[in-house]
Parts: structure tokens; C-alpha cells; sequence
């Protein structure tokens, strides 16, 4: 771009020289011989003809004054193109446009290489002249009567126009130097800011990829011990449950029975059978609620069952537990995911039916739903009986809903409990689903 502005600037700035040099040689050579010329031509004002004498004078002029020196060649333009002194006289010619400037009273100039017909005689001498058009004036007016056209060698001239092009041309060569050091410098200066820059960026890509690379492994880690973490709680769980069967509940019953084998044989006062009934009461209400509560600790036995195989299985036995109504409606579900998800779902559903059960204040009507969009699988219970909100705060009373969230989040789900219009609650977990297998299934009832 700089060499290609150096040779327009340096072209245009030589031929302004060109022209400038050019002119400014006309017009000193003009007014040169406006001064030899301009009286004895005064009689073309009133007369279409040079008389002999301004003739004769005029060659006078040209032979022995400095004029002739440096002049090659004169012509008297009369109007109309005929010329009335000079080796064409009594000839009429077209006019030229630089002619026609000198009528209208400007002096114009340029290098010709004698093509015109007008400039045959001096065609077999010079090969380039300077021609010059200079209007002639009646003196004291500024009325032209006629144009002198004179010519002059280029010698002298194209030595000058070269001089001054070759200094043009030096100071536009440095000119442009010192703009491409300049800029050369100014872009070293911003390219090796970049070059620093985009190391630095380099290396703070390079620690922040090993940082991300440490932050999904222990992402890994984490999910794989809150998938054991889940495992082992059911196991537990499910000792705890074979516990309270085998131990409390087993010593319940036999008090039981004990109790009845006592009230069959023994005599007994009215006070005393009133007792013996409150007792046996409260034995049998500790029992079922133990055999609920083990019940309930034990999971059963999900992992050959698929994800919808699993929802199907919380729902039956919500109704079976507790005779109450509740629609499960899933889309397309995968068949096989992994058993913490399954676990997770399980242990969400359960809880989240039994509190709609519990905590409605009429008969509600439950509706399971479960949809699974770009890898991830959600969750709704929404139940109509009773109207509730929760932040996620710990609170007296809302263990279960912490459990709820708790195993959502060890998956790296959500959990959120929301009151929907016009009076009721969904309970929404959102988990995400990796590994699984494309199989899908739903639609279960």
C-alpha cells in the first residue's frame, strides 16, 4: 500500500511539476515576446494584413535581437485560423482549443510532437517543440487582435522538469520511508504485544483446562460416592427394617398374645379388663405402626426393574398402602438408567405421595408425571388437595422434603415444591441421566 501511494503522489506531484515548469516558462517567454512583438502589430486593429514594413521589422526582430535566440519558430494568428506571419501565411487552419484560450486573452502552453498540419514545416527539424499561444492587445486595451504562436526547444526545459522530478521523487521515496519505519514500528510494537498477551492467555488456558479437568474428576468422584452413599443408606435401611421386623415387632406380638392367653384364664375385675383392653390397644397400634415403618424402610428389590417398571411400582404401592387415588402419566421413558437414579426416584415418589396423602385437607386427586428432554428426567407430583410453597430452608416438620432434595442434588439434580392455581402443589426433581441405554418405554397407568 505505502509503494503503491508513493508512485501515485510521486507521478501526480511530477506532472504538477511538469505543468507548473511548463507554464511558468510560457508565460516569462510570453510577456518576452509581448514586448518585441505586441507594436508592430498594432496595425491588425484596424487592417487584416501586416503591411511590408512590420513584416520586414518584425524579422528585423528575430535576426538580430536575443529573441530570435530563443525562439525556433513565430506565427501571427489574424481570427478565424489564417495566419498572417510566418511560413504558412495567407493559410487558414482549425482553430485549437489552446489558440481559442489565447483569443479569449490567456496565454496556454504545451510540449506537442508536430502531428498537426499546421506544424509540417517545422516536423523534419525537431521531433518535440514547446508551443506557446500569447494574445496579442491593442495597447492601452485589453482588445486582442491578434495570437502569437511561438515554439521553443525542449532541451533545456526537460532538463529542469527532470531535476525537479528527481527531487520530488527523493522526497516522496523518503517520505514514504519514514512512514513505513514508523508504521513498521508501530506494528512490531502491537504485534509483539499480542505475541505477550496471547502466551499469557495461553497459559491461563492451559491452568484453567488442568482446573477443569480436576473439577470433573472430582465431579466424578463425588457423583460415584453419592451413588454408593445412596447403596449403602438402602442397605442400611433395609437392615433397620429386617430389625424392627424381627426384634420389636416379634416381642410385640408375642405381648400380644400373652395378653389375650391373660384375659382368657385369668379372673379379672371390670377395672381390670378396661385396662387389659387398653393395653392390648396400644400394643396392636404400636405394632401396625411398626410394621408400617419397616415396611417402608424396606426397597424393594429395583434393580431389574426399568425406570417406568419402577414409577409403576412407587404408585401401586402408595394405592395399596393407603387406598388412595393416584394417575401416573409419563411420556417416552429409557428403560435402563442407573440403580442411584432409580433409588433416587423411588425414594422421591414415595415420600412425595405420602405427603400429599397426609398433609391434604380433603381427598385429593395425585397425578405422577414424568417426562425426560435433553438427558434429563423430571418429576412432578401435583396434588389438588392443599396449597404449599417451599425455599428449600430447614425447618421443624419438613425432614422429609430435605431428604427429597438431598438425594436430587447428590445426583446433581434439582428439587423445588411449588403451589400451583387454584389450590395445590407440585413437587417437581430434575436429574440427569448419563450412561443410560437408548431403549425407551412409558405410558404406564
Amino acid at each position: 500500500m505505502l509503494l503503491m501511494s508513493m508512485v501515485l503522489i510521486g507521478w501526480w506531484v511530477g506532472m504538477q511539476i511538469r505543468e507548473g515548469v511548463i507554464h511558468r516558462t510560457a508565460a516569462t517567454t510570453s510577456l518576452y515576446v509581448e514586448n518585441f512583438l505586441v507594436t508592430q502589430l498594432q496595425e491588425l486593429g484596424t487592417s487584416s494584413w501586416l503591411s511590408r514594413s512590420r513584416v520586414a521589422a518584425i524579422e528585423s526582430l528575430l535576426a538580430d535581437t536575443p529573441l530570435g535566440q530563443e525562439i525556433v519558430s513565430v506565427k501571427i494568428w489574424a481570427p478565424g485560423g489564417r495566419v498572417v506571419y510566418g511560413q504558412d501565411a495567407g493559410q487558414v487552419f482549425p482553430v485549437k482549443e489552446d489558440q481559442q484560450r489565447a483569443w479569449n486573452g490567456e496565454v496556454a502552453s504545451e510540449i506537442t510532437n508536430l502531428t498537426a498540419s499546421e506544424n509540417a514545416s517545422q516536423r523534419g527539424r525537431f521531433s518535440r517543440l514547446i508551443e506557446t499561444y500569447t494574445p496579442m492587445r491593442i495597447e492601452g486595451s485589453d482588445r486582442v487582435i491578434a495570437v502569437a504562436e511561438f515554439y521553443q526547444t525542449v532541451g533545456p526545459l526537460d532538463h529542469e522538469i527532470a531535476v525537479a522530478q528527481e527531487r520530488s521523487w527523493a522526497v516522496v521515496g523518503v517520505a514514504t520511508l519514514l512512514t513505513y519505519l514508523a508504521l513498521s514500528g508501530l506494528v512490531k510494537r502491537g504485534s509483539d504485544t499480542i505475541r505477550r498477551q496471547q502466551l499469557r492467555l495461553e497459559a491461563q488456558v492451559e491452568t484453567l483446562e488442568g482446573l477443569l479437568a480436576q473439577n470433573e474428576e472430582l465431579h466424578v468422584r463425588v457423583k460415584r460416592a453419592a451413588a454408593r452413599n445412596a447403596a449403602h443408606s438402602e442397605r442400611f435401611l433395609r437392615r433397620v427394617s429386617s430389625d424392627l421386623h424381627d426384634g420389636p415387632a416379634q416381642d410385640l406380638s408375642f405381648a400380644l398374645l400373652r395378653l389375650e392367653s391373660l384375659g382368657v384364664y385369668a379372673g379379672r375385675s371390670p377395672g381390670t379388663d378396661r385396662d387389659l383392653q387398653a393395653l392390648e390397644h396400644s400394643l396392636a397400634s404400636a405394632l401396625r405402626e411398626m410394621r408400617a415403618i419397616a415396611t417402608d424402610l424396606r426397597l424393594p428389590q429395583l434393580e431389574p426393574l426399568s425406570l417406568p417398571e419402577v414409577m409403576a411400582r412407587a404408585v401401586r404401592d402408595h394405592r395399596r398402602r393407603t387406598d388412595a387415588t393416584a394417575v401416573l402419566s409419563t411420556a417416552p421413558l429409557p428403560q435402563e438408567v442407573s440403580l442411584p437414579v432409580k433409588i433416587t426416584v423411588y425414594r422421591i415418589l414415595q415420600e412425595a405421595l405420602n405427603n400429599a396423602h397426609r398433609h391434604a385437607s380433603a381427598p385429593a386427586e395425585v397425578k405422577v408425571t414424568a417426562t425426560v428432554q435433553d438427558e434429563v428426567l423430571t418429576v412432578q407430583v401435583v396434588n389438588t388437595g392443599s396449597s404449599f410453597s417451599w425455599g428449600g430452608e430447614a425447618k421443624d416438620g419438613h425432614l422429609g422434603l430435605v431428604g427429597m432434595r438431598e438425594r436430587a442434588e447428590s445426583l446433581g439434580g434439582t428439587f423445588t415444591v411449588r403451589a400451583t392455581p387454584p389450590g395445590g402443589t407440585c413437587v417437581e426433581a430434575r436429574l440427569p441421566l448419563e450412561g443410560r441405554a437408548t431403549r425407551m418405554g412409558g405410558d404406564h397407568g
